[in-house]
């Protein structure tokens, strides 16, 4: 007779556990898409700082390959992951001098890149 008591017992339990792997994979896979953004900032900061150290100072040119992917983007393009003019920052301190280099900024992701201008 206590088997009939307990029937719905693992249905039961079987719930509460996938409910909370369930919580912790959606969980899991929400840091991971942050963490991959963020890289992709990074990575996009870094080219934007070295192209701008390799052709001549265009500010505009370097906010669009942070923006965009590309110093020229078509009319349709749309900022990578809704970011906007302002958000970017692209400086040129030291120039002209021996400490000439292009510093590219997205201060609101804390992300910074710092590439030095010469001959190379």
């Amino acid at each position: 007779m206590r088997w009939r008591r307990s029937r719905g017992q693992s249905l039961v339990e079987t719930t509460l556990i996938l409910t909370a792997f369930m919580g912790l994979l959606v969980g899991m896979i929400a840091v991971g898409q942050v963490l991959f953004m963020r890289e992709a900032l990074v990575d996009r900061v870094h080219d934007a700082a070295r192209w701008g150290a390799m052709n001549p100072f265009d500010a505009a040119a370097i906010r669009n390959v942070v923006l965009y992917g590309t110093s020229s983007p078509n009319g349709s393009a749309t900022p990578f992951v809704g970011l906007a003019e302002p958000d970017v920052v692209v400086s040129n301190p030291g120039c002209p001098g021996m400490d000439c280099r292009v510093t590219v900024a997205i201060p609101g992701h804390g992300i910074q890149s710092t590439e030095p201008v010469g001959d190379y």
